[in-house]
């Protein structure tokens, strides 16, 4: 690995592509940073702006309290540089800190704030992206944090809007990450403000919220590229026949999330080589990765034209098959949470079964080339793997519980959850989030605590299926067991 902080690399599916037709060559770019792990701050100076959802539901399980003192504990941290917004909203929404607020001044308006009313949450947060755009500078990067525990029940609703306005607030380079507690919020909005802007989005129970603020404030300390751009240079005969990928592209560049001190974010395309077209026995891929226009590093890769005999003798490299089949993935992760959204169950067995069988496949590549790669690197995309692998094998234990008695009142709650867990997951998945937080961990301890829980309510209130409930019961208690 080089030595630089930054570094972009092509990795080629193979060392060499056919020589004698034109064929399709999967290719991965992939953008390491590796600065210094205590470093405090790895960016520049923040534009910060935190959207508390205030109604009502709020006041429960001191969640608003709580949002409240972890926004006191973020303010004492900032820097004489950065600048600190807090909106709060329910049916209205309401500046409660600005840059323009004394510090003096900034605990006591936080104690201030109580539960009120209805949910506008695109209320909240168009005021809390209203607020960072008329304090943007060159020298700031903005950052919104919105949480919320509730049904949005005014003001705009539709996905597809409110992730239009999350695109174009990233263009800005204002990112949102999104923080949704409990049962009720809707996931599919926020996910998808997260998904268009760069953020992440988090699924937590009733309590947690202050470890996530913390997290997401920390994450925001350490960005080193605040609005990575990657551009690929293509030779004569060589041209992208399939994005395997979903990142928006802008001006022939791809968009990526912000990237932190210790990162690491693939994606894929696949290629069409003509051969024919080819000047010479080979040719060169080259990739930039810029920060808004400025060019950060760059690199290049050659690819040899060799008889197919040799190309066949060659193994494919392992990260892009891994890359690869993780973009695959993300069609059936979209069909499963369809099919929990409507109740509809019957092909979730074997949509999970299929997807553990692939990334099983997947790791054992991973391993065989361990020597090859690099053992950090392939264990970084292992742990990365075997998380989402996990949770699917407990999806299939919980889905047998969820079949037996669908009509139940605990078990139609328990799939919101465990859809709710499913999208965390395929957020943190599809944007190539490789760490493993302890949040992304406690997803699969509070699906199997919560099924354990309407397990023993079943067992008593449906004594003719004990039996067969006890030994779910057990397989439950197995796998918890096992994953603390």
């Amino acid at each position: 690995m080089s030595d630089h902080p930054i570094e972009i690399l092509v990795l080629p599916e193979r060392p060499a592509a056919r020589n004698d037709e034109v064929t399709e060559f999967d290719v991965a770019i992939e953008v390491r940073c590796r600065s210094a792990e205590d470093a405090e701050r790895a960016g520049g100076a923040m534009n910060l702006c935190l959207v508390i959802d205030r109604s009502g539901s709020m006041a429960g399980q001191d969640k608003l309290p709580t949002a409240t003192r972890s926004c006191i504990d973020i303010s004492r941290r900032l820097t004489g540089d950065d600048l600190f917004t807090v909106v709060v909203f329910d049916h209205t929404a309401h500046v409660v800190i600005n840059p323009q607020t004394p510090r003096d001044q900034v605990e006591e308006r936080l104690t201030a704030i109580t539960p009120g009313g209805a949910t506008n949450l695109s209320l909240g947060w168009y005021q809390g992206l209203l607020e960072l755009q008329s304090h943007m500078t060159a020298d700031h990067y903005g950052r919104l944090i919105l949480l919320s525990d509730g049904q949005a029940n005014q003001g705009e609703t539709k996905k597809a809007a409110l992730a239009a306005v999350a695109t174009r607030a990233r263009d800005e380079g204002i990112t949102t990450s999104t923080i949704g507690i409990g049962s009720d919020f809707q996931e599919d909005l926020l996910e998808a403000i997260a998904t268009a802007s760069g953020g992440r989005f988090w699924y937590i129970a009733e309590s947690g919220i202050d470890d996530i603020l913390e997290e997401e404030f920390r994450s925001a300390l350490t960005v080193v590229v605040d609005r990575p751009r990657v551009e690929l240079s293509l030779p004569p005969g060589v041209t992208v026949s399939e994005e395997l990928n979903s990142l928006r592209k802008i001006s022939r560049r791809y968009g990526l999330r912000p990237l932190k001190g210790q990162d690491t974010f693939d994606f894929a395309v696949r290629l069409e080589i003509d051969p024919a077209q080819v000047d010479g026995s080979g040719f060169t891929l080259g990739a930039t990765l810029y920060d808004g226009s400025r060019e950060i590093a760059t690199t290049e890769q050659t690819v040899a034209l060799a008889p197919l005999s040799e190309v066949a003798a060659t193994e494919s490299h392992a990260l892009v098959t891994s890359v690869v089949e993780q973009y695959r993935a993300s069609a059936t992760e979209e069909k499963l949470l369809k099919d929990m959204a409507s109740g509809d169950l019957s092909n979730m067995t074997e949509m999970l079964t299929a997807e553990i069988a692939r990334v099983r496949r997947v790791e054992a590549g991973l391993f065989s080339q361990s020597p090859d790669i690099g053992e950090t690197r392939v264990g970084l995309e292992i742990l990365h793997l075997r998380h989402n692998r996990q949770l699917n094998e407990t999806g299939l234990l919980v889905k047998d519980l969820l079949d037996l008695h669908r009509d139940e009142p605990e078990v139609r709650y328990l799939l919101i959850h465990m859809r709710k867990g499913f999208m965390h997951e395929k957020q943190r998945r599809s944007n190539l989030y490789h760490d493993v937080s302890e949040a992304d961990e406690d997803i699969e301890v509070t699906l199997l605590v919560r099924a354990l829980g309407v397990a023993d309510i079943l067992i008593q209130r449906h004594p003719e299926n004990s039996v067969r409930l006890e030994e779910m019961r057990e397989r439950l208690r197995e796998r918890l067991a096992l994953i603390q």
